[in-house]
C-alpha cells in the first residue's frame, strides 16, 4: 500500500525559469514519462521524489518545491540536479526503463500527453511549498 504518488519535475541547477528543460524518463510500455512512482508509508513526497529520481535516472539533487494541485491524487516535486544538460540518453538501472535524457520539449510518445507537461512546464512554482530553508 502506498501514500500516493510523486512525479520529478527534475531541472538544471544552472536553469533559468524562462528556458527550461527537465529530465525524463522512457518506460517500456507506458512510453516517455516525468520520473516517479508510489510514496512508501512514513516517506514524504520530498524523500519519495528524491528516492525516485535516483532510482530511474542515476541522478541526486535537491528538492526545492512541492505542489499537490498539478496532478489529481499525487504531488509533483521541483528538484534542481548538478548534471548540466547534454543532447546524448543514458541508461537506466532500473530495468522497466530504455533510456533517460534531457527535454526541452514534449517527446512523442509520452505515457499521458503533452498537457500535463505542459501544465508543470508553466507552474508558478513561487506559489507553491517551498522545502529550502
Amino acid at each position: 500500500m502506498s501514500d500516493g504518488f510523486v512525479l520529478v519535475w527534475a531541472v538544471p541547477d544552472s536553469d533559468s525559469e524562462d528556458n527550461g528543460c527537465w529530465v525524463m524518463v522512457r518506460h517500456k510500455d507506458r512510453g516517455w514519462e516525468l520520473p516517479g512512482g508510489d510514496i512508501r508509508p512514513g516517506e514524504g513526497a520530498d524523500v519519495a521524489a528524491l528516492r525516485e529520481l535516483y532510482e530511474e535516472t542515476g541522478l541526486l539533487g535537491v528538492a526545492e518545491a512541492m505542489d499537490s494541485e498539478i496532478v489529481d491524487g499525487g504531488f509533483v516535486v521541483r528538484v534542481k540536479v548538478s548534471e548540466s544538460p547534454c543532447p546524448e540518453a543514458w541508461t537506466s538501472n532500473d530495468h522497466s526503463i530504455e533510456e533517460v535524457g534531457w527535454c526541452m520539449d514534449v517527446p512523442e510518445k509520452t505515457a499521458w500527453g503533452g498537457d500535463e507537461i505542459d501544465r508543470i512546464r508553466n507552474h508558478d512554482w513561487s506559489a507553491s511549498i517551498s522545502l529550502l530553508s
